[in-house]
């Protein structure tokens, strides 16, 4: 049987770690908390990062655009005679971009076998405000060389055999 000795020690213990439990009552509380803000201020830079990201897409799908519909607009078949018009690949680009993305600016380069585009915005970001930056600074740049087309009704261009051996 036990002693009387020892039921007062453990009742004495007892007693110790209900103290002691009742001292870290509320704990937990500061512990969820902390962690809730954690994952709210990653979620938040995670949105932000991938805001950027797409803003850059974004911005470089325009440009190739923009680039795209200088080259349309440029004629590499005319004659010399009739003099080629830089006014018209840059005038294409910026009605391009005038219609499709009106934040952003562009400088169009028209060299003689190359056009280059470089693109430049400043893109909001989600929740950048909470990370000091609302908005980001980007900058692209596209080239494009322009291409020979060959007509239904023939061509001066020298045909291109194709890989079976036909003319395309």
């Amino acid at each position: 049987m036990s002693s009387p000795d020892a039921f007062r020690c453990n009742s004495r213990l007892r007693r110790h770690d209900v103290a002691e439990a009742q001292a870290d009552r509320g704990s937990v509380t500061p512990l969820i908390i902390g962690m809730l803000v954690c994952l709210l201020v990653l979620s938040a830079g995670v949105t932000a990062a991938g805001s950027a990201f797409l803003a850059g897409q974004r911005l470089q799908r325009l440009c190739d655009g923009a680039v795209a519909a200088a080259v349309g607009a440029l004629n590499p078949r005319r004659e010399s005679a009739e003099g080629v018009s830089i006014a018209d690949p840059i005038a294409a680009a910026n009605e391009y971009l005038r219609v499709r993305g009106p934040d952003v600016g562009a400088v169009v380069a028209v060299g003689v076998d190359i056009i280059t585009v470089q693109c430049s915005n400043e893109a909001p970001i989600t929740f950048g405000g909470l990370f000091g930056y609302p908005t980001l600074p980007r900058t692209v740049t596209s080239n494009s060389e322009p291409i020979y087309k060959q007509s239904a009704f023939g061509s001066d261009l020298d045909p291109v055999a194709g890989p079976e051996g036909t003319l395309i």
